[in-house]
């Protein structure tokens, strides 16, 4: 290659493609700043296509960085590639505007660019598109007419020039020609897509993933890696290298700005509006005493004075119109339960003085971020409360939030098994011995079993290696799943957005980034547990004719604390998990309180002090609580820290701090800033010792605290859960099986369906659960004659229009009479023999009376005789004698076929259980049954069917151990299979297995637990 021979020249590389191009870069945000300092670049500049996504983290860090740098994007303009910079606020704002167009999938046009040009600069591409194919000596004159109307429209243009191979060095000599005869401005303008030349392969991934391809070679035409600055002098000129220092010197752009702004509530005066609302309600309630009258006049002056009085009655009013149009609300979420606006404007359904809520923790002076009011939900219908705020606010100002979906661990696995047609069954095997969420490098640091494989062979460490390279890098982006923004302009005059049909506008920024530009973001949470208890209360009124509203559902009676306190909580929001069945049976709630306290103990770090906890509880009298004062404080939870509002309330009653201050105070500590903790230690002990506290008393007391760090739980949040886990209970105690309807029928087809575990309960209750009838069945779990009947839609592998069509069909002509009739009928809305089968396979055609072996025998006869039944135009022959010519091919069932035949459909044995047919291999290794098995001593052999499980890794050494679930005729039991048993058979571990396990039962702890030596399967 042809070098120049001038002066050495520095160099700020522009056409940095981003990963935020999905599958068309390698590069990530860090990437570039590694580079430029090892580089030593003067400045660095983006551009991804059509997108702005990585403006914020990329500015973010520059600035954190102190780099200079470019924001850009690259645009198709008349089959040419167009580079637009902005060097100032207008320029940004005209890029914003330039991406919102072809993000509404217009195409660009030159009145657009005249429109947008103020603040940018062009640089047109001379390396691809039409420039690129068409550009010859011969067409020079042709090239320059046609580009001098775009060069004019921008006060900066420039063309740009890329070398990656000897070929293009020749081409880039004539467009160097052409533009000195033109008086056009050249650029060296390279393409950067990964960080070095070793990560050339990570490129060629992506593009294999992007184009569902194999790769085939190894390496990639050109160079796009960040290069030394002396290679740059070599192939571009001085003028052109220097041209990029220019630019990004000439740039006074700055990311970090304001540029959203508040909604406005319809009215007046939200000042005032906002103030008679809520003192109209307190008289209304009678709550107009002096500590309301007070706390009100307070929080409405810090609202005010932080000018979110708006933003209240936009919430209060969208939680409003779901209430009133037949939408479950929860009674409140996060902090701002402990808000008495909130209450009062019905946006949370509990008073802050009923359980000793701060309104500081919510919002105080001292908070430098938006507050959030976030809500939750009916998940069915949380759309409509969207659709309501667009329509009430304007399209135009309401959008969806972006959420990008980077490749992680596992997804990585199986795309370079795909592209390098690597056998299935090897990434599989890789795949499932990763925890869940667990990133390749902790996989093998944790994973025992993980690690094992890749150090068994080259062949798995090669996998990993590759699938390492593609991991954390953004694959797509989504949307938030409960983001909203709202904001008192037109999104799109102010942040770069996509748009199509069925979501409308998404910001291209993250949720983050948009608080710190000012944009009023509100979470609308989809809860489903609200949906079930919409469906329950609906048929309770069908089965029971009463009608139950939500929001007046007792949750502080004996039932519900009866029903907890069993541990008999599948289905009870937030308190359903085994942990948390555990933790209730040693705290044992028996009022509202202990609910509470329940939902925020059982959390990482202070599910450490449950044994503490409990332990106080029983001797109270042994507790110090230092001081009176401090005893107010803690005395609800036996003197052990649990909630991040007593923090804050031993600062402010120890130590003198402002309400303020302590909230602070409190945040410091959550976040382990050293520096801060030093400061507010200080600050601490020397306002204890002025109220007249010991040193050692107070040097405990922050000790204590310092411990707790950020394990604290946010009271409010707890108790406004502990409501609805309370009104779930009480529907569960008072109508049990319409409570397991719904929970069911709303859980069907997600991926946290547990079938297995409610049929297991409600049989431990003494509820039945019957198999699909096709006589009785719908879409939805129904209760029948004190049963519950699962739904035809619970079948694996009958299609919804199947289903449909024989719901129809039952309702026009009323009931099957017996199995010939169903045929019939099924043949002629064509239902076809594959989904009859799966239909006998469920157990669905049992009240027919006929084996399922006989209907499967007789069912090929059975269609033959439905197809003469009808004429060539599908009508039923009225003169046929179908009566006279029924006949079966009896056959007796086989069991175990049955019964694996039915858990292949349905997931679950109901007719019976495998392990009946058993009985010689039991007998012969002793197992004890399981429900027998907590009256046993030593080391015993159990059998079961695996339902179940759950690894965990463990803190000590960072091995992997499991709780296993498994269940035979009698009952069910959970295993703990410790880090050496489960690495022996982590792979025997699989749902629906049948094992054999040696082991002992575990009297020493409260909760039921059979701890494994040995695991086996049965048959083995």
């Amino acid at each position: 290659m042809r070098t120049f021979i001038y002066t050495y020249s520095m160099f700020a590389p522009l056409r940095i493609v981003t990963s935020y191009s999905f599958l068309k870069s390698a590069i990530k945000i860090d990437d570039i700043f590694k580079f430029a300092k090892k580089n030593n670049y003067l400045g660095v500049g983006i551009a991804d296509s059509n997108v702005l996504y990585a403006v914020p983290p990329f500015s973010k860090t520059a600035s954190k960085y102190k780099v200079k740098h470019l924001v850009g994007l690259a645009l198709t303009f008349d089959g040419n590639s167009i580079v637009c910079y902005a060097l100032n606020e207008t320029g940004y704002l005209n890029l914003v505007a330039l991406n919102n167009i072809v993000n509404k999938s217009i195409d660009l046009t030159i009145d657009d660019f005249k429109v947008h040009s103020e603040g940018v600069v062009a640089v047109l591409e001379t390396n691809y598109g039409r420039f690129k194919e068409e550009f010859s000596k011969e067409k020079e004159q042709e090239f320059y007419s046609y580009y001098a109307r775009l060069s004019k429209v921008f006060s900066s243009f420039y063309l740009g020039i890329e070398v990656t191979t000897k070929a293009e060095f020749k081409v880039a000599q004539e467009i160097r020609e052409f533009a000195k005869e033109r008086h056009y401005e050249t650029i060296a303008f390279p393409q950067i897509r990964y960080a070095s030349k070793n990560d050339a392969i990570i490129l060629k991934m992506l593009e294999a993933i992007d184009k569902n391809e194999k790769i085939t070679e190894s390496e990639l035409e050109g160079e796009q890696y960040f290069h030394e600055n002396n290679f740059y002098s070599k192939i571009y000129t001085k003028e052109e290298l220097d041209s990029t220092i220019k630019l990004v010197n000439s740039s006074s752009f700055i990311y970090e700005k304001k540029r959203g702004e508040l909604a406005k509530f319809d009215c007046e005066d939200a000042n005032q509006t906002l103030k008679d609302i809520v003192f109209n309600k307190l008289n209304e309630l009678g709550l107009n005493d002096e500590k309301h009258i007070q706390r009100l006049n307070h929080e409405l002056n810090v609202i005010k004075e932080m000018g979110y009085s708006d933003y209240f009655l936009i919430v209060s009013d969208y939680v409003n119109y779901a209430k009133t149009h037949n939408i479950l609300v929860g009674p409140g979420r996060g902090s701002s339960a402990g808000s008495l606006v909130a209450y009062l404007t019905n946006i949370t359904e509990v008073d802050p003085f009923d359980y000793d809520l701060q309104f500081e923790r919510f919002l105080n002076k001292a908070r430098k971020s938006m507050p959030d009011i976030d809500v939750d939900f009916m998940d069915t219908k949380r759309d409509l409360v969207f659709d309501y705020i667009k329509k009430k606010y304007g399209n135009e100002k309401v959008g969806n939030i972006v959420a990008f979906q980077t490749i992680q661990a596992k997804q990585a696995l199986r795309d370079v098994g795909r592209i390098y047609d690597i056998p299935s069954r090897h990434i599989d095997l890789l795949c499932k011995s990763i925890p869940d969420k667990a990133t390749l490098r902790e996989a093998y640091k944790n994973a025992p079993q993980f690690k094992n494989l890749v150090d068994s062979d080259k062949y798995f460490l090669n996998i990993v290696t590759l699938a390492s390279k593609l991991e954390g890098i953004p694959r797509q982006a989504g949307l938030h799943a409960a983001g909203v923004i709202l904001n008192n302009k037109p999104l799109e005059s102010a942040i770069p957005l996509t748009e199509d049909l069925d979501n409308g506008f998404t910001s291209q920024y993250e949720k983050d980034y948009l608080e710190e530009q000012g944009f009023l973001k509100m979470d609308l949470l989809s809860i489903r547990n609200l949906t079930a208890i919409d469906y329950c209360l609906k048929l309770i009124e069908k089965n029971k004719g009463e009608k139950l509203s939500f929001y007046s559902l007792p949750y502080k009676t004996k039932e519900c604390f009866d029903l907890i306190r069993s541990g008999k909580t599948i289905g009870l929001f937030q308190i359903e998990s085994k942990g948390m069945r555990n933790a209730i049976k040693l705290i044992k709630p028996e009022c509202f309180e202990d609910v509470v306290t329940l939902l925020s103990i059982f959390r990482p770090g202070p599910m450490d002090n449950i044994k503490d906890y409990v332990n106080k509880k029983k001797n109270k009298d042994k507790i110090n609580y230092l001081s009176e004062s401090l005893k107010e404080i803690l005395s609800p939870t036996y003197g052990v820290l649990i909630y991040q509002e007593q923090v804050s309330k031993i600062a402010t009653s120890m130590a003198g701090f402002t309400p303020e201050d302590a909230d602070l105070f409190r945040r410091a500590i959550s976040h382990k800033d050293k520096n801060e903790i030093a400061q507010n230690k200080n600050k601490f002990i020397k306002g204890a010792l002025n109220n007249g506290y010991k040193e050692k008393d107070a040097l405990e007391m922050f000790d204590r605290i310092e411990k707790f760090g950020d394990y604290g739980f946010n009271k409010s949040h707890a108790v406004v859960y502990a409501i609805v886990a309370c009104r779930m209970a009480y529907l569960k105690a008072h109508y049990p099986l319409e409570f397991y309807c719904s929970i069911l029928t709303i859980s069907t087809g997600t991926t946290d369906h547990k079938l297995s575990d409610y049929v297991n309960e409600m049989k431990s209750r003494k509820y039945n659960v019957s198999l699909p009838d096709i006589n009785r069945s719908t879409k939805d779990f129904i209760v029948y004659d004190n049963t519950i009947v699962l739904p035809l839609s619970n079948i694996k592998g009958l299609t919804e229009i199947a289903i449909d069509k024989i719901l129809d069909d039952r309702i026009l002509n009323g009931e099957f009479k017996d199995y010939f009739d169903f045929i019939n009928r099924a043949y002629h809305i064509g239902v076809s023999d594959i989904m009859i089968s799966k239909l006998i396979d469920a157990g669905a055609l049992d009240s027919f009376n006929n084996s399922r072996a006989t209907l499967r025998n007789t069912l090929r006869y059975a269609l033959q005789l439905a197809e003469l039944s009808y004429d060539k135009n599908g009508q039923l022959i009225l003169d046929a004698t179908l009566d006279n010519q029924k006949q079966f091919f009896t056959a007796i069932d086989d069991p175990l076929e049955n019964l694996n035949l039915e858990y292949e459909v349905l997931g679950i044995n109901l007719s019976d259980n495998p392990l009946k047919y058993k009985k010689d291999l039991l007998v012969k290794f002793k197992a004890v049954p399981i429900s027998d098995v907590s009256t046993t001593y030593g080391r015993v052999n159990i059998a079961g069917i695996i339902s179940q499980v759950k690894t965990i890794k463990v803190r000590k050494n960072n091995s992997q151990m499991a709780f296993v679930k498994i269940f035979d005729e009698s009952g069910e039991m959970e295993l703990t299979v410790f880090a050496k048993v489960y690495e022996q058979s982590f792979n025997l571990l699989i749902k629906n297995n049948i094992i054999l396990v040696n082991g002992r039962y575990d009297h020493d702890r409260e909760e039921e637990t059979f701890v494994a030596d040995s695991i086996k399967l049965l048959e083995e």
